[in-house]
Formats: C-alpha cells, sequence, structure tokens
C-alpha cells in the first residue's frame, strides 16, 4: 500500500469503512493528480484476486456494446437550449 500523504489518510480510512459496512471483500485504487497512487484492499489474497480480475477485464478486447448510451443524438444541443430547458421546468 502506498499512501500519498498523510493529510488524505483519514479520507482513506473514511473509504475503507464505508466500503467495508457494504461488501466483505473490497479493494480500491485512487490516484492524485500527480500520479501518485495509494491503494488498499480487505487482505492480500482479496487484492490480489480482485487486481487480476479486473485486469483481464481490461485486457480483454472491448465489445460493440460495451459503451450503450442512453440517449439520442436529438438530445445534443449545440447552444445548450436543452440544458436551459431544464433549469427552468
Amino acid at each position: 500500500m502506498f499512501i500519498v500523504n498523510e493529510e488524505n489518510e483519514e479520507l482513506y480510512g473514511r473509504i475503507r469503512a464505508q466500503l467495508g459496512e457494504h461488501f466483505t471483500n473490497f479493494m480500491f485504487i485512487v490516484m492524485d493528480d500527480a500520479g501518485d497512487v495509494y491503494y488498499d484492499y480487505t487482505n492480500r489474497p482479496v487484492g490480489k484476486m480482485l487486481a487480476n480480475e479486473m485486469l483481464q477485464e481490461c485486457n480483454n478486447p472491448m465489445e460493440e456494446d460495451d459503451w450503450i448510451w442512453d440517449f439520442e443524438d436529438n438530445d445534443i444541443s449545440e447552444d445548450d437550449s436543452l440544458w436551459e430547458d431544464c433549469d427552468n421546468g
């Protein structure tokens, strides 16, 4: 585990606590703007399994339906008028 800096350790503790409330096994990875990485997991075997699972998923070619959009082209407005309609209404 690489700790980005001590000032974020409290935040990481809250993340671990939140995930622990809902999941028996978890892993999380974060990277700051400088590229420093912090990761944590419930235990080493779980961390290795989840990291390997993620790596396999990332190395698989993307299927055509991996990116399904919920909107039609006409939902996009060049002048943001649709956003204005949402704000007014």
